[in-house]
């Protein structure tokens, strides 16, 4: 717990002086889960009503399966590029300016390979809200609500994915700030378990202390976006477009923006508290080293 401490308040003293950080973070962040945060903020919730007709209409639409095959082309395209966006902010946070192309391919492969288990939690639990949303929407037993109902039922579905991310998370971490191996990504994951061990009980404490902060965030952001954002989409339905609402769409943007790289802040204080923790003792704490050396005079 000391060391994990230690390494904590060393990244996020280092995060704090180098600004610089903070839009790879950003980046980061965004195609993670700060869309996440703002599509809450911004969107209207569908109503169980919509959710049944939408569930209903894909799946007797006479394209189906060709629109659900469709829907999942499109879903990997989208994590594929997110992969991609998140694997160039890391390899700045990892090297700076000296992130070559082939360290960017070879955090990309390791990511890919990291997600496959979210992937397949995410797919169980796709297919258990298939099996079981229409038994509970259609029970004619009014306790709890059929949303309420249904996500009680698929919940141990959702901890798994939470578990699968946290997982994938911690070894992409070890992965990338591994010895360099020769085999590719794979062999730098077969060494992560060991990378892993040698951070002892610390890295289980960065794993749960990270994912706490990302969530706890998330949900500061989402409902901050979510209480700016009412009195514009009702001026938005009252009046349309004016100068009051363009001011308050101007004022929501540098929020949103502001809010975006405090989560690139947070994102660069876990990937530097993991280089920390996860480098050998004796060693700069690689992230920022190069970094801080071409800045200080």
């Amino acid at each position: 717990m000391h060391r994990w401490l230690t390494a904590s308040a060393q990244a996020a003293s280092s995060v704090a002086d180098r600004s610089s950080l903070w839009l790879p973070g950003a980046l980061a962040w965004m195609v993670t889960v700060g869309w996440l945060a703002l599509i809450v903020g911004v969107a209207t919730p569908p109503t169980v009503a919509e959710l049944t007709f939408l569930g209903a209409d894909t799946f007797t639409s006479g394209l189906w399966p060709w629109n659900g095959i469709a829907i999942v082309v499109v879903a990997l395209l989208l994590i594929g590029l997110a992969i991609a966006l998140a694997s160039v902010a890391e390899a700045v946070l990892l090297r700076g300016r000296r992130a070559s192309p082939a360290e960017v391919r070879a955090t990309f492969g390791v990511g890919v390979i990291c997600v496959v288990p979210l992937l397949i939690t995410t797919v169980a639990f796709g297919a258990a809200l298939f099996v079981i949303a229409p038994g509970t929407f259609n029970d004619p037993n009014p306790e709890g609500g059929p949303l309420l109902r249904t996500i009680l039922a698929v919940a141990p579905f959702a901890a798994a994915m939470v578990l699968a991310a946290m997982f994938g998370s911690a070894v992409h971490a070890a992965a990338i700030r591994g010895p360099v191996e020769a085999g590719g990504p794979w062999s730098s994951l077969a060494a992560a378990p060991r990378v892993l061990g040698r951070a002892g009980s610390a890295a289980v404490v960065q794993i749960v202390a990270q994912f706490v902060a990302r969530i706890g965030y998330f949900i500061v952001a989402a409902v901050l976006l979510r209480v700016l954002w009412a009195p514009i989409d009702a001026r938005l339905s009252e009046e349309g477009f004016g100068v009051a609402v363009v001011l308050l769409l101007v004022g929501f943007v540098a929020i949103w923006l502001c809010l975006v790289l405090a989560g690139g802040a947070l994102h660069a204080w876990g990937s530097v508290s993991w280089t920390r923790l996860l480098e050998a003792r004796g060693r700069d704490a690689g992230a920022v080293a190069p970094m801080e050396s071409r800045s200080r005079p």
